[in-house]
């Protein structure tokens, strides 16, 4: 073989090797920097027995269209529901279906103090709440106070406490 294919041949390589080097180092940072698997959701935990009814819960969105958050769950004993960005507080409409058909409706309220939390300029922006109170208006809900008032990334805290009566 001449000098000249050789050169010509490790030159290749040395880019090739450089580039795709280069481009797994990118995307590994991006995978490591930002928590993509992880959200931002308040975790509740039913107190004493399941609820036996459907349960869907819905975002009360001032003039702009409701948001269903969990939709016709039975034999619930516990839930994560994200959060809103901006905004002092989260209001929820929590619709219960018995088997015979009776539809209840309660709306619960959560304020909150939003904390912008920042992990990396190639990442989403991302909040964090510290849970100040939580008050609910219906018939369903007998009680509902708050456990943990952080809610971050950690999905194992029991944020809010919640009981049910039933019909």
């Amino acid at each position: 073989m001449n000098y000249r294919k050789i050169r010509h041949i490790v030159s290749s390589i040395s880019i090739f090797v450089l580039l795709f080097g280069g481009l797994s180092w990118l995307s590994s940072c991006s995978d490591i920097d930002c928590p993509v698997t992880n959200g931002v959701r308040a975790n509740y935990v039913v107190q004493g027995d399941t609820l036996h009814d459907t349960l869907t819960i819905s975002a009360i969105r001032e003039n702009r269209t409701d948001t269903i958050l969990l939709n016709k769950q039975v034999n619930t004993t516990k839930f994560s529901l994200p959060m809103s960005y901006s905004g002092d507080s989260d209001k929820l409409r929590f619709v219960f279906k018995s088997k015979a058909g009776v539809t209840t409706i309660d709306t619960v309220t959560i304020s909150k103090t939003n904390i912008s939390h920042f992990e990396s300029v190639d990442c989403p922006p991302v909040f964090f709440h510290t849970l100040t109170a939580v008050s609910a208006k219906g018939t369903r809900i007998s009680q509902i106070e708050i456990s943990n008032p952080n809610v971050d990334y950690d999905g194992t805290k029991e944020h809010i406490l919640i009981s049910f009566t039933n019909p």
